[in-house]
């Protein structure tokens, strides 16, 4: 795969993830996320030194916990993680 195709995809789950807040107990939006992380990871295997990458996966990495703990702030990860793939693109 090549590494618009991975940065296509990361984008579509992030996106689609900060899109799906309505959903009881936010699960979709866990699960979008989660994807998303390890597609980073994937990504940081082909290009280790990419500081965009890393960045945008421990913006998601700090945030993903708080799907029950702090809603407001899993839903701000969101949009910080699609910021973030914006400033990339």
């Amino acid at each position: 795969m090549r590494q618009e195709d991975y940065l296509e995809l990361l984008i579509y789950m992030v996106t689609s993830a900060a899109g799906l807040p309505g959903e009881p107990r936010i699960y979709g939006s866990l699960r979008m996320i989660e994807a998303s992380e390890r597609l980073c990871g994937l990504m940081l295997k082909e290009d280790p030194g990419n500081p965009d990458l890393a960045e945008l996966r421990e913006i998601i990495r700090a945030g993903k916990g708080k799907t029950t703990s702090n809603e407001e702030g899993f839903y701000q990860m969101l949009q910080d993680a699609a910021a973030k793939l914006t400033d990339m693109i």
